[in-house]
């Protein structure tokens, strides 16, 4: 027997539309706080890489990074519940890019201890995250693997910034999604 919850100013929400918006707000709380971690990743990263990539103001073209989706214009335009299942692969396709970057880390930059623990903790944080989120979706997580490897150093790097620069951008993306969602009210 399904219980309802009647409140004049809303309508009526069943339970099911409730543990719906719990899930959206735990979500959106664990995004919010994931995002404001990883603030200064990007550069954090960049730090450790050396000459040009420790220059004042680095910019370089990121490349497109196999398995990992893309925001652009067309990604917007969509609805926040599909954007929520790009979100979705994007992170199932970060993780196991940052494991390949921290492997590469580890080999490039021995010593940089601090960058390889917020690369590991990145990871892990993106399981907890693809786990709420897939089960707002109501989807089996389908992480991929990197299909590509970096052979050359530049190239390494490049790519671990690209990741790095995806994850804070997918973050932000996912989080006013979810903020779009928690306000919608269910009648």
């Amino acid at each position: 027997m399904e219980v309802l919850r009647v409140d004049p100013s809303l309508g009526v929400l069943s339970l099911q539309q409730e543990q719906e918006k719990a899930a959206i707000r735990q979500a959106l709380g664990l995004v919010s706080l994931l995002r404001a971690q990883t603030e200064d990743l990007v550069s954090e990263y960049l730090s450790h890489q050396g000459p040009p990539f420790s220059a004042p103001g680095f910019s370089y073209p990121r490349p497109q990074i196999d398995g990992l989706p893309t925001l652009d214009a067309i990604v917007l335009l969509i609805n926040p519940w599909k954007r929520l299942a790009l979100s979705l692969s994007a992170f199932g396709s970060l993780s196991g890019w940052f494991a390949v970057v921290l492997r590469w880390q580890k080999e490039l930059n021995p010593r940089a201890h601090q960058l390889h623990t917020r690369l590991e903790v990145c990871r892990q944080d993106l399981r907890a995250l693809r786990s709420n989120l897939g089960s707002i979706l109501g989807k089996l997580d389908l992480s991929s693997s990197p299909t590509s490897m970096a052979p050359k150093a530049f190239k390494q790097k490049l790519t671990g910034y690209t990741i790095c620069w995806s994850y804070r951008e997918w973050l932000f993306q996912t989080e006013r999604d979810l903020m779009i969602m928690a306000a919608e009210t269910a009648v």
